[in-house]
């Protein structure tokens, strides 16, 4: 049976694997067993009988890294029919998968051979990840196409797990009314028609009409780009799927670092997003850490950091957290950087940048972490990367042009730096830097100039947002068209503010940002307690 087709052991006799012969083992031993021509499977099913812990761990782990679109399914249901107490994590692990990549697993062969159940297991999800409600209807009959007579039956099961509310009146009669699939099933048919009427006639739902009203309501995004802002003092999210913004109420359980700090930095990191360093505006630079946990709504204050730093740059790789460059108290910048492991809650100096760098931007790709611009006594056009494992920072081609309070994130593969400022004016220009070939080219420039503004990858496209002259203004960057386009504009309450956002995703339950009857967006993180109307 060869469900995991990525990667697999080669055989070993099962004697080896007894507990008083395994002392010769290592992990290393056993990753080095891993081949092409068997099953891993069988490994772990193995590894369980004799009661060989670590290598039943080295076995999950193996599995969970190599999960990918063409297994998923294959690991899912190789989890959900062991009963194997690690394998109850990679079991959630492998249908969150499936779930957030919907688009992608739907087309691979695994999916063809789900069962019913299981296909309506999934496709009821709230937390599937669709950009069209059309692709779960148009997933729904490839499955079935696959064996026509023995499946045509499942339509009715399957076909009101797809959310009809979603959808477009015209496309659904022109593809579900006039679908062969459909016609030949009464009760599938009858049920497209009813919900047909109740989108022209709302008030139908609260009656006796049979039509479930989660047909329409939007599934639940599988991000949210969370934005802090330092002048207002507050948080508000943003849905994708709606291009809608609420205020998010933060649960005052401790001291808010908020409500007194300038020029933080934010990430997220292991369901909480931290605040990091900041001042009390262009003074008294802060080395102090708060983390905020978005599932049990409180706030915590962690160590500090080794200097005092704002106008930093801070990001995340590999479970631990960067901050780099940013001023300390005599408004010099600074060329030091420290690491966070949140596992000690300790703080320590990693090697220091080639350059000191304020109002620079950083991501992470290909297990490194990229820095682009900034100033210090001039405006920079310089870019570095840092690299862990041997504790060193190395300096990239230039980017064409010098910015600072730019935008910097990893996006398909390539670093994109966005916007800032040249030291004369707002820059709506881009571009991009290849890795492989350490060059960069240009990008075409945004709809907007954006100054205080922050960046971040959500979706698969690049979101920017920015809150200057009572407006407030998002637009995104999608590669598949290389275009920019403007996806929220409206009136905010501030002649400016500088904005930092940090997007949040994998929590236990994602926030809902369906519209209620009343037509106001609802968000809910998990708890009671942190309900955002």
């Amino acid at each position: 049976l060869d469900l995991c087709k990525s990667y697999s052991y080669s055989p070993i006799d099962a004697a080896t694997l007894a507990s008083d012969c395994y002392s010769g083992y290592t992990q290393h031993d056993f990753t080095y067993c891993i081949s092409d021509n068997s099953n891993n499977f069988d490994l772990m099913m193995e590894v369980h009988q004799f009661n060989v812990k670590s290598l039943e761990q080295t076995c999950f782990d193996v599995l969970k890294d190599h999960l990918c679109t063409e297994n998923c399914i294959g690991l899912w249901q190789f989890a959900n029919t062991c009963y194997i107490p690690i394998l109850f994590q990679l079991k959630y692990e492998a249908f969150h998968f499936i779930c957030e990549n919907f688009e992608e697993v739907s087309l691979c062969e695994e999916f063809l051979q789900l069962a019913e159940q299981e296909l309506a297991d999934i496709l009821g999800q709230d937390d599937l990840t669709v950009t069209q409600e059309s692709t779960v209807y148009q997933s729904v009959l490839r499955w079935i196409n696959h064996m026509p007579e023995e499946r045509q039956g499942a339509i009715s099961t399957l076909l009101p797990k797809v959310r009809l509310g979603l959808m477009d009146k015209s496309y659904i009669t022109d593809n579900l009314l006039n679908n062969e699939v459909v016609k030949t099933n009464p009760e599938s048919h009858l049920f497209v028609s009813d919900t047909l009427k109740v989108m022209s006639q709302p008030s139908l739902l609260c009656s006796e009409s049979g039509i479930n009203n989660t047909l329409f309501c939007r599934r639940l995004p599988n991000a949210v780009l969370l934005m802090f802002r330092f002048f207002s003092k507050t948080i508000e999210a943003f849905d994708y799927r709606t291009n809608s913004w609420i205020t998010v109420h933060i649960h005052p359980s401790l001291e808010n670092p908020m409500t007194h700090l300038f020029f933080y930095s934010t990430v997220f990191l292991g369901r909480c997003f931290y605040i990091v360093g900041g001042g009390l505006r262009w003074t008294n630079p802060s080395n102090r850490v708060w983390r905020y946990n978005l599932v049990t709504h409180t706030w915590q204050e962690m160590s500090p950091m080794q200097e005092s730093r704002a106008l930093m740059s801070v990001t995340e790789l590999k479970g631990c957290i960067y901050a780099m460059g940013g001023f300390r108290d005599d408004v010099i910048s600074h060329r030091t950087a420290e690491r966070y492991q949140p596992n000690i809650n300790q703080w320590t100096f990693i090697a220091s940048m080639n350059e000191e760098r304020i109002r620079a931007s950083c991501t992470t790709l290909n297990n490194k972490i990229y820095i682009c611009g900034g100033m210090n006594n001039n405006v920079l056009n310089t870019a570095e990367y840092y690299n862990p494992d041997t504790n060193q920072w190395t300096l990239i081609t230039p980017m064409g042009t010098p910015r600072y309070r730019l935008g910097v994130v990893a996006y398909m593969g390539h670093i994109f730096a966005v916007g800032g400022r040249d030291g004369f004016r707002d820059l709506r220009s881009a571009e991009a830097y290849d890795p492989v070939t350490n060059t960069w080219y240009d990008v075409p420039e945004m709809v907007h100039k954006h100054r205080y503004f922050d960046i971040a990858v959500m979706n698969k496209k690049i979101f920017v947002v920015s809150c200057r002259r009572r407006n407030r203004i998002v637009e995104c960057y999608d590669y598949t068209t290389n275009t920019w386009s403007v996806v929220f504009s409206g009136m905010d309450h501030s002649e400016y503010d500088w904005v930092k956002c940090c997007v949040i995703s994998g929590l236990p339950n994602m926030a809902d940002s369906c519209l209620s009857s009343d037509g106001m967006v609802l968000i809910s993180l998990d708890q009671p307690e942190l309900v955002m109307i």
